[in-house]
């Protein structure tokens, strides 16, 4: 095992602790220190729920590629995929519970799929960038590629398969503009 797959070994230890961590407001900084130590980006004064779920690769970097802006909520049990890609979390934003941020996708196969090798499954990765002030429901859905604009709202449940348009509220599977919120 080399210096590499011992400092991801490492980093998922951490991530035990992490999310061990009680949700009271006297452990954010723990809990934001924790992250930062694995090489998470986290903005000042945010405020990251634990348990959260990542990637896992001893192969990739996983954990490195996410960033958290200042003053944003992350709430419990949100999942960031960012093998290979990255996650960037602007400012002041609130993120619901059992939110799903996937940048991994695959060419769909049918005949042989399952006998194909990892490196032969032509698997795409896409950044996905959230922007200052965006407000994502819980249990939503966010994929590979996806840019979310400014102050834009993303309803509970949603799948975001395209960029969002800062000010607009969307909502469904997949994710549609509802209403204008800006003028």
């Amino acid at each position: 095992m080399n210096a590499l797959h011992l400092w991801r070994l490492y980093s998922y230890f951490v991530l035990i602790i992490y999310n061990r961590c009680p949700n009271f407001y006297a452990f954010n900084g723990v809990r934001r220190a924790l992250l930062r130590h694995i090489g998470v980006r986290v903005g000042t004064r945010s405020h990251i729920s634990s348990p959260l779920v990542f990637e896992q690769s001893f192969s990739t970097e996983t954990v490195r590629g996410l960033t958290i802006g200042y003053q944003t909520f992350v709430n419990s049990e949100v999942r960031f995929a960012c093998r290979d890609s990255r996650i960037e979390i602007g400012n002041r934003c609130m993120i619901g519970p059992r939110v799903s941020f996937e940048t991994s996708t695959h060419t769909l196969v049918v005949e042989g799929f399952h006998e194909r090798t990892e490196e032969t499954r032509l698997t795409f990765h896409k950044d996905i960038c959230v922007r200052d002030g965006v407000w994502i429901g819980a249990g939503a859905l966010i994929l590979c590629g996806v840019t979310i604009g400014e102050q834009s709202i993303v309803a509970a449940g949603s799948v975001v398969t395209r960029d969002v348009e800062p000010g607009i509220l969307v909502g469904g599977v997949p994710a549609k503009m509802i209403r204008r919120l800006i003028a």
